[in-house]
C-alpha cells in the first residue's frame, strides 16, 4: 500500500544560481562597454572635412516646395 509522503517545502533558488539574470547582466554591461569604446573612437578619430577643389555648388534638381496657402478665419454671418 503507497503510503502519502510529506511534500517538503524547497528554498528558493538565490538569485545568483539563476541563469537569466547573469545573461542581463552580461548585456547590460557588454552595452556599457561598447558605448565607452565607440565614444572613445569618436574622439580619437574625429571626422574629416572633405574639400573638392575647384567645387561649384550646385543647386538641388528637387523643386522647391509651394508654400502653404495662408489659413482663413471664418467669420460668423
Amino acid at each position: 500500500m503507497n503510503t502519502p509522503t510529506r511534500i517538503q517545502a524547497e528554498a528558493p533558488t538565490p538569485w545568483f544560481r539563476v541563469g537569466e539574470v547573469w545573461l542581463v547582466l552580461f548585456l547590460l554591461g557588454a552595452s556599457v562597454i561598447g558605448t565607452f569604446g565607440l565614444l572613445a573612437a569618436a574622439l580619437e578619430h574625429p571626422d574629416v572635412h572633405l574639400v573638392v577643389p575647384n567645387a561649384v555648388h550646385q543647386p538641388s534638381s528637387m523643386p522647391p516646395m509651394a508654400p502653404a496657402a495662408p489659413v482663413r478665419a471664418e467669420t460668423p454671418p
